[in-house]
């Protein structure tokens, strides 16, 4: 099976197309405010550098707030009026990095220092906070006649940001720990990555049709992208080149973190290798050829072919349910190219 790392795909037109008035609207939520904090967070979206001078950095790529706008403007609505809630969506999400990179140690990320490893892990803290509330405060700008459908949205959203830390808990509490099954790990993504993608699609199916019925079928577009997303995750942070990724290469080996290829390996060939991999994983740190056995482990149990064949297991169910949406010819081939996009993404 192909890993997908012959090529770098394209950027899909979905995650270009909505940048000209999605990047104008996060500055007016983040830069109107000239105290050092918003520094920090300008610095962490990709504007600005240490010092706080304008510069175009690296940044994420608004996976998100795309899929919130492009699903309203594929079924009809008006992406102006669901402009809040993606400014909202990538919000949180920044947040969630934030302190993601805290727990995890994590000291680069876009090829630059993380925010913590440069102010410290309590202006960090603080900062992410302050990302959090300036998310609600977009929400809080939707223009609807229709009350219940801003009251719709803001539940979706809180329900996805309340799931997502609950799914960061557990991946915390999953290190150091060899009794994880594929199943817990499952259940864990659905929540740290599934829960915020998830809801990107479901708010902007609601938003963009106003159909209960509409909007649960991309929720379970969602669940599919999530578990897709997260998995190529895992590749990439064993496998990964790091001029692609901004982090170092194999730097989820070296964290020692229970992802799908390291828990596929403990079960694989009937626990052959789970004792080895234990031991390995209980040193403080691992050096580089105990990192390289590792991955000579995961190369012997086809970690990497498993892991790809269920990116391309949901891929398969997520075109099963766009097949069935009545998108017109142009967003479904839109669709369809971002789909393929995430299934062979380098970073």
């Amino acid at each position: 099976m192909s890993d997908g790392f012959e090529s770098k795909p394209e950027i899909p037109l979905v995650l270009s197309r909505y940048q000209d008035i999605l990047e104008p609207a996060l500055r007016n939520t983040v830069s109107d405010r000239s105290s050092f904090l918003y520094d920090m967070l300008r610095y962490c979206m990709g504007w600005s550098d240490v010092a706080g001078e304008p510069c175009d950095m690296e940044k994420g790529k608004g996976v998100r707030p795309s899929l919130c706008l492009f699903t309203c403007d594929a079924l009809g609505g008006d992406v102006q009026k669901a402009l809040p809630a993606a400014v909202s969506l990538e919000l949180i999400h920044n947040f969630s990095l934030i302190h993601d990179e805290i727990q995890d140690f994590d000291e680069v990320r876009h090829h630059r220092p993380t925010l913590w490893t440069v102010w410290g892990v309590p202006k960090a803290l603080v900062a992410g906070n302050v990302m959090r509330v300036l998310a609600e405060r977009s929400m809080s700008c939707m223009e609807f006649a229709d009350a219940k459908l801003i009251s719709q949205s803001s539940s979706i959203v809180s329900e996805a940001c309340l799931q997502m830390i609950e799914g960061q808990y557990m991946d915390i509490s999953f290190e150091g720990s060899s009794r994880i099954t594929v199943d817990q790990y499952m259940e864990m993504i659905s929540r740290k990555t599934g829960a915020l993608l998830r809801s990107s699609v479901h708010l902007g199916a609601l938003l963009g049709s106003g159909s209960d019925e509409v909007a649960n079928l991309f929720r379970r577009v969602g669940i599919a992208l999530g578990f897709m997303f997260q998995i190529r995750d895992d590749i990439l942070g064993t496998w990964g080149e790091s001029k692609a990724t901004g982090k170092p290469v194999g730097a989820d080996i070296k964290r020692r973190k229970n992802t799908l290829p390291i828990i596929h390996a403990r079960e694989a060939k009937s626990g052959l290798y789970e004792k080895e991999i234990s031991n390995l994983y209980s040193l403080k740190s691992l050096n580089d050829d105990e990192a390289e056995r590792v991955l000579e482990i995961l190369d012997d149990t086809k970690a990497m072919d498993y892991c790809q064949g269920l990116v391309g297991h949901y891929a398969l169910q997520v075109h099963s349910y766009i097949e069935s949406v009545g998108f017109s010819e142009k967003s479904d081939k839109d669709f369809k190219e971002l789909i393929d996009f995430l299934v062979t993404r380098k970073y």
